[in-house]
């Protein structure tokens, strides 16, 4: 049972770590290192155009944010995926992460995060149709303008020139757009820029201008380009009265435009991320039951190591208690012993018992309490028949004493003194508890004056109790 018990407890010890082992993995990479990994994976990933192996990057990392201590990194994380939400076309879903960006960004303390943030919410906001919002947000882009960068200022003032030109503010719109070309950084945002400024022309009806415009957008560059130049080549012909001409740019534009939304679908980006978020979802309850199974396992092997103990206390001290209880009823018939030694020798034994009684009580059942204190009361009897016997040899005062003391007494003077207490059994009539002690304190050689002491009581009265006694053997 001993050994049993052992290995429960060794058990109980070991499965935790074990568990925690499992769950959490033993890694000696920090999660700010991790974290680190997955983004220049998923940079790596997005280079190639692999949204799908950049978004379970993203993924992991978004996992270890409430672990990092680095805002710009968890700004990094939120800004990726809601770019990749953007590209996807899951525009709420985008617009949620760019809001946890600009949080972090905003800690940073980095006015030119803050603005990327910012641009990219516009953009989203743009593609939603949400014109006004879009408006709303740039003005807090442009709040930044001071601290941003070129590209950064080329976008804003992109952003403004739309704007404007939606509203049909066409000479701001025109001037806009035209500074968002001089700052562009890139052949994409120069482009866009191009464009936006080649429409304003356009309804302006400078055709010139328009023309000699198109002639700039290359017709090698990306699809976002191309879909931009046959989009304004659509609206000049058109203007121009090219019908055929504009129809045939327009079909080009719908085609880049129909090839460019299909890898925009945004259904299968937003299920992986849901996908993943389940996955996480559910194995965090499988590590939360595991966890409570760890617990249960370990509250059990706790009960079984309690309940062990306890029955093993209470095994030591019942044991302990007979013992004690076997020394003190052989105490009583070592005659070798006086009975000052003797008193002395029970009232050390019964403090033992008595503080061995308040433990067995803390962990005995109900029938084994009554138990110990039927015993323990045998015992304080026997302890109350010493004190009243070292009283009447010691000549204390005993006028106080009666018929309980009386009981006391002939319990134990059987086992002390036999002699004695044969004697006394031998009277023709019953004894008072008076006459009683005056046969014991006689029997031990009292003086008549130290009884009469004893007893507070005058000669006469003492030879009374004599005269009475000697009537009676």
């Amino acid at each position: 049972m001993r050994r049993l018990l052992l290995h429960i407890i060794y058990l109980s010890l070991l499965l935790p770590c074990v568990c925690f082992m499992a769950c959490s993995g033993v890694s000696s990479t920090s999660p700010q290192a991790e974290a680190e990994q997955c983004l220049d994976s998923a940079v790596y990933f997005i280079d190639r155009t692999d949204y799908t192996r950049a978004m379970l990057q993203l993924k992991r990392a978004e996992n270890l944010l409430p672990q990092l201590s680095d805002d710009k990194q968890k700004y990094q994380i939120c800004q990726y995926i809601g770019w990749i939400n953007e590209h996807s076309g899951a525009f709420s879903l985008a617009l949620d992460y760019q809001e946890k960006a600009l949080r972090y960004a905003e800690k940073t303390n980095r006015p030119e995060l803050v603005v990327d943030v910012l641009i990219n919410q516009a953009n989203t906001l743009y593609n939603m149709q949400l014109n006004d919002s879009a408006w709303r947000v740039n003005l807090r882009a442009a709040a930044h303008y001071a601290d941003a960068d070129d590209s950064q200022r080329s976008c804003i003032m992109k952003n403004i020139a739309y704007y404007e030109f939606l509203n049909d503010s066409l000479p701001e719109a025109e001037r806009h757009a035209y500074r968002a070309a001089l700052l562009a950084q890139d052949p994409s945002a120069m482009g866009n820029a191009l464009s936006l400024l080649g429409m304003v022309y356009i309804r302006q009806g400078h055709d010139e201008k328009a023309e000699l415009l198109m002639t700039t957008i290359p017709e090698d560059g990306g699809a976002t380009l191309q879909r931009n130049r046959f989009l304004l080549k659509s609206e000049y012909l058109e203007r121009k009265g090219d019908y055929k001409g504009a129809l045939d740019a327009y079909k080009r534009w719908k085609t880049i435009d129909d090839s460019i939304a299909v890898s925009q679908q945004n259904v299968e980006m937003v299920a992986l991320q849901n996908r993943y978020d389940r996955e996480l979802l559910a194995a965090e309850k499988e590590r939360q039951r595991l966890w409570f199974v760890v617990a249960l396992v370990a509250l059990l092997a706790l009960v079984l190591l309690i309940t062990w103990w306890f029955d093993r206390r209470q095994r030591t001290l019942t044991r302990r208690f007979h013992d004690s209880l076997h020394e003190v009823r052989s105490l009583l018939g070592q005659k070798e012993q006086t009975i000052s030694q003797l008193k002395q020798t029970i009232d050390s034994r019964v403090d033992e018992l008595q503080h061995m009684q308040h433990q067995l009580s803390q962990f005995a059942s109900s029938a084994q309490r009554r138990e110990v204190e039927r015993l323990f009361t045998s015992i304080a009897d026997t302890k109350a028949g010493v004190d009243v016997l070292h009283a009447l040899v010691s000549g204390q005062n005993i006028s106080q004493y009666g018929k309980r003391e009386e009981t006391a007494l002939m319990q134990v003077l059987p086992a002390i003194n036999p002699d004695l207490a044969e004697e006394l059994a031998k009277a023709n009539a019953p004894l008072t508890p008076k006459e009683t002690f005056y046969c014991v304190m006689e029997h031990y050689g009292i003086d008549d004056t130290r009884k009469a002491l004893a007893f507070c009581c005058s000669n006469q009265a003492l030879r009374s109790t004599k005269s009475r006694l000697n009537k009676k053997f």
